[in-house]
């Protein structure tokens, strides 16, 4: 945890919200298969660095798995298992994916839940987003509140769901919004009453939540590192 203020941690933050603004102009993605490689990301994401993550995805992109018209889903998930039990290349070092099985089970069982609702993410995607996010969260196995806002953000869903990380967490409690001492909260529920609270801050900084965790997750971690740099 960080030792700077509260209000020079709010001044960093409000001073990167127009850069995301920017980054964001291209509006939301609608490609089935980007939506799939959005969500797979997420899905292999949680407790593997991101990289891997997306080299993982990557791999599971090339062979097309998630974008089969029928099959079973042991089968998938024996083939996605496959995919995900050879070393990846990652920032040009090979690295083995931590969960190969667990994740491909994964995987296959949401391609099921999806396919089974009529087989489309788009579909998913273009009704209530908040609905949407209940849907993943109760449907999508290894999904969670923060992984299912992660995906709606990221293929431009909406700007309107938080994704409240441990960084976010932190700057929640510099604030004076957040008092537990969880790195991660899991019920949507409980998730539901801190976004709420993040979305009223939010308002006071004229940036809407999903692009002021965004910025919030960047100088966190700039912050963080200059302070481990001092420690040291």
């Amino acid at each position: 945890m960080t030792t700077y203020s509260a209000e020079a941690l709010s001044r960093a933050v409000a001073a990167i919200c127009p850069d995301i603004r920017l980054r964001i102009e291209e509006g939301a993605v609608v490609d089935e298969r980007h939506l799939w490689w959005e969500l797979s990301c997420c899905i292999l994401s949680s407790q593997v660095p991101y990289p891997l993550a997306i080299a993982a995805a990557d791999a599971i992109e090339a062979q097309g798995l998630l974008h089969q018209i029928e099959g079973d889903e042991s089968s998938l998930a024996e083939m996605l298992y496959d995919v995900l039990r050879i070393p990846l290349d990652v920032e040009g070092k090979k690295r083995s994916y931590r969960f190969p099985k667990a994740k491909a089970r994964h995987l296959a069982s949401t391609w099921v839940a999806v396919a089974n609702t009529g087989g489309s993410l788009k579909a998913l995607i273009s009704g209530d987003v908040n609905q949407a996010r209940a849907w993943l969260v109760d449907h999508a196995c290894g999904i969670g509140p923060k992984q299912a806002s992660m995906f709606l953000r990221n293929c431009g869903a909406t700007y309107d769901l938080a994704i409240l990380d441990r960084h976010v967490l932190n700057y929640m409690s510099a604030q004076g919004i957040y008092s537990g001492s969880e790195a991660s909260i899991s019920g949507l529920s409980q998730y539901g009453r801190h976004e709420q609270r993040l979305r009223d801050h939010a308002r006071e900084m004229d940036c809407p939540v999903g692009l002021l965790d965004w910025a919030i997750w960047i100088v966190m971690r700039v912050a963080n590192r200059k302070q481990e740099a001092i420690l040291v």
